[in-house]
């Protein structure tokens, strides 16, 4: 059974993309994003995250599911307030490849979130640096991109304004227990303790 699937965007264009993210045909691994982006000819874009039951904190009823694996993230590439810059990677491309699955705690809100709920799990340490931004060490961050390729699936939709359907999402939308921003999630405020945590022991 799916989650429910009351999209809260108005438009039809829109209902047709976020219904894509929602309710995809199939869910990519986060190996194949990159070719599966290109053949779609997907630049800016929303995407979503799909994980299997492995994060047992997290709750999620109400939430979207396919294929073994439930809805608990959106994202967008780019942000409306940070256009692309002429002549760089396509924003979908940087955000999914270089930030969430070969970026780091410190420049991923997602990356940070997951690490915070398989601390113990799989033995995360983490530390603050000057600038009092949590880090992991290299091999902890290769465990983590290791552990989302094997726990976390993927869909994806291109749009040239993707800002207007994550508020919809996030505020109307099904529950996305790990997403922070806009979020009235009861997790919000849990997860957020999770991340505050780290590096403070």
């Amino acid at each position: 059974m799916r989650g429910r699937s009351q999209i809260g965007v108005g438009m039809e264009a829109d209902q047709i993309a976020a219904k894509q993210v929602l309710e995809p045909a199939k869910l990519v691994r986060p190996a194949d994003i990159l070719t599966h982006i290109e053949e779609h000819e997907v630049t800016h874009g929303l995407y979503g995250w799909w994980f299997d039951d492995t994060l047992p904190e997290v709750p999620r009823g109400g939430c979207c599911e396919f294929d073994g694996k439930h809805l608990l993230y959106i994202g967008i590439a780019p942000p409306k307030d940070r256009p692309a810059k002429s002549g760089s990677a396509t924003p979908v491309r940087k955000r999914l490849w270089r930030n969430h699955l070969r970026g780091s705690v410190r420049s991923s809100t997602l990356r940070q979130s997951l690490a915070a709920l398989l601390k113990d799990q799989l033995g995360f340490e983490f530390y603050r640096d000057a600038g009092d931004r949590v880090r992991m060490a290299k091999d902890h961050e290769e465990n983590l991109t290791d552990w989302i390729e094997d726990h976390a699936g993927i869909s994806v939709v291109h749009h040239d304004a993707p800002w207007q359907l994550e508020e919809a999402l996030v505020r109307n939308g099904p529950p996305l227990p790990l997403n922070l921003s806009m979020s009235g999630h009861p997790f919000k405020s849990t997860l957020s303790a999770f991340r505050k945590a780290l590096g403070r022991d």
